[in-house]
């Protein structure tokens, strides 16, 4: 029997306008237009220093840390949740398909949902209690961030962590009582978003560790290190006795801004830094700055929404769905602001961003739609 071809997110009415004027219009096309303007370098660097000026505000300092430690943590909560779904939906169908052994060891799924949460929470705990001794080149318990105490980071990180539980649970709880409990796991194919959304992030991290790596590229934060340095010396003593390298190297221990002739604009090829030894180092590609995992990352968390939507009815999204998809994205808008004024991306690699992740999600739907076709329902 002849396929249809099934319509990305929801079919292409009045309510898929909705959806897709923000996003192909306000991020993508509005990115590529930041991408024109910063093909300047000066452009870019007078951004960076303008929203730079945001960290003079306390609430500024709390909003740029609890976004920090939101967009690392927020890729665990959504794995976890779409691997529910995956496990779920593996014995649920052997179920219907009479092989028994499946029905008898099905209490594994609940294992599974108590394994993760318990992970979830302990692993959360650990890392709560080792902020206020963790030493980040400035000496324990002092944000390299900032150039401050500690705090800010870790009230932003408890915070982040009762959201994220409670989001956790109730995603867990959503899955188990609303889309099993309900049959609706099956019947709205909710497997085929949790491979979607999986795919997505497997493929999208892959290429920006490879691009991290690759382009090399450094924050704001290292271009201008000599000046924050300067503006903190209370600090420089431990600095120096330790490895790590945030600035410049003019021999005498990686304290200056990079100079002009070793920053490069997006669009440049900056295979020389490579040969450059007194480039500040990074432990590993993640630590660079293009293109940006965070924005990546808020993308991936917002195909959440997904769930919420059923095959058939997607003609009538209600109003519950609209709000969550207006609150996501001024999510990530913030998530793109916050960045910049932490000084960790610059406004080119937040839009490179964007677009990447864009299409990244259009080849992944479409390549998974005709992977699974045989196995769709429309």
């Amino acid at each position: 029997m002849h396929q249809k071809q099934i319509s990305f997110f929801i079919k292409k009415s009045g309510i898929f306008w909705f959806f897709a004027i923000p996003l192909l219009i306000i991020i993508v096309v509005v990115s590529i237009g930041v991408l024109f303007a910063t093909g300047w370098y000066t452009i870019d660097y007078q951004i960076a220093k303008e929203f730079a000026k945001g960290l003079t505000n306390e609430f500024a300092k709390y909003w740029v840390r609890f976004y920090d430690q939101l967009g690392n943590t927020k890729l665990i909560v959504v794995v976890i949740i779409y691997l529910a779904i995956l496990i779920e939906t593996w014995f649920l169908l052997k179920i219907n398909q009479k092989k028994m052994k499946f029905e008898k060891y099905y209490s594994i799924t609940t294992t599974y949902y108590l394994f993760g949460l318990s992970a979830w929470i302990i692993g959360n705990i650990v890392n709560l209690t080792l902020i206020p001794s963790t030493d980040e080149g400035f000496g324990p318990g002092i944000d390299f961030i900032l150039f401050d105490n500690y705090h800010y980071k870790l009230t932003s990180a408890i915070l982040v962590f009762f959201y994220q539980t409670i989001l956790l649970s109730l995603g867990l709880y959503y899955i188990r009582y609303c889309l099993v409990k309900k049959q609706r796991l099956l019947i709205e194919q909710h497997w085929l978003k949790a491979v979607k959304a999986l795919s997505f992030l497997i493929v999208s991290y892959f290429v920006i560790v490879i691009m991290k790596g690759a382009t090399h590229r450094i924050y704001y934060y290292n271009a201008i290190f000599g000046d924050l340095i300067q503006e903190h010396p209370l600090f420089l003593d431990h600095y120096l006795q330790s490895s790590f390298h945030y600035g410049y190297n003019l021999g005498n221990g990686y304290l200056n801004n990079i100079p002009p002739e070793w920053q490069y604009p997006w669009w440049k090829p900056a295979f020389s830094l490579f040969n450059n030894p007194n480039m500040p180092t990074f432990k590993t590609p993640w630590e660079y700055a293009f293109p940006g995992g965070h924005i990546n990352a808020t993308y991936c968390s917002g195909s959440i929404m997904l769930l919420f939507l059923k095959n058939k009815d997607n003609n009538k999204i209600n109003w519950k769905i609209k709000l969550c998809f207006v609150l996501w994205l001024s999510h990530i808008l913030s998530m793109n602001f916050t960045l910049i004024v932490e000084r960790f991306h610059w406004i080119s690699y937040t839009a490179f961003t964007f677009i990447f992740s864009t299409l990244i999600i259009i080849i992944i739907h479409f390549s998974v739609n005709k992977i699974f076709a045989k196995h769709l329902i429309l």
